[in-house]
């Protein structure tokens, strides 16, 4: 259990054995390098956060072994994916990509995820503010949940993201 910034704990497994097993592949993720690169002078932004991301993605049922651990003698197993094995991400992101390009494809705006974190960047403010709306419709319409707490739906010009103002 790790302790998170408000307070709450986080579930992450000992992945350690598994993650040992698990073959490597190449995945570029999004850093502030490419933040600094897409983000233009005067743009809004708003940031979206996706409650316990992971978890809304199930772990095929042959898999679900690999997964299982045990806690005060009694056993469970994954049935989504949990944090703390080393493909998580990959399989989150790869599995947001589709819902990205098609926000991107039907708006004018610009658009950084990163696992759990949803970036939004528009030079109108308002139009910024109805898309991100609809943004939000959309990515619940496909079953992930929005954590409030954590995301800034009012478009600002000073946004936190990947611990870069």
């Amino acid at each position: 259990m790790i302790k998170k910034a408000n307070g709450k704990w986080r579930k992450i497994p000992d992945a350690k054995a598994l993650n040992k097993q698990i073959a490597n592949f190449h995945f570029k993720m999004h850093d502030s390098i490419e933040v600094k690169q897409i983000i233009r002078l005067g743009d809004w932004g708003t940031l979206l956060d996706l409650a316990s991301a992971f978890h809304h993605l199930i772990v095929q049922a042959e898999s679900q072994p690999y997964l299982a651990f045990e806690f005060q003698n009694n056993h469970y197993t994954y049935r989504a994916i949990p944090f703390g094995t080393k493909h998580s991400p990959i399989y989150f992101i790869t599995a947001m990509e589709p819902i990205k390009q098609q926000i991107c494809m039907k708006t004018e705006i610009r658009i950084i995820n990163f696992v759990d974190g949803i970036f939004l960047l528009h030079q109108n403010k308002e139009y910024l503010k109805n898309i991100t709306q609809k943004v939000i419709d959309t990515v619940n319409y496909f079953g992930f949940t929005m954590n409030t707490e954590k995301s800034k739906t009012d478009p600002e010009q000073t946004v936190i993201f990947l611990i870069w103002e």
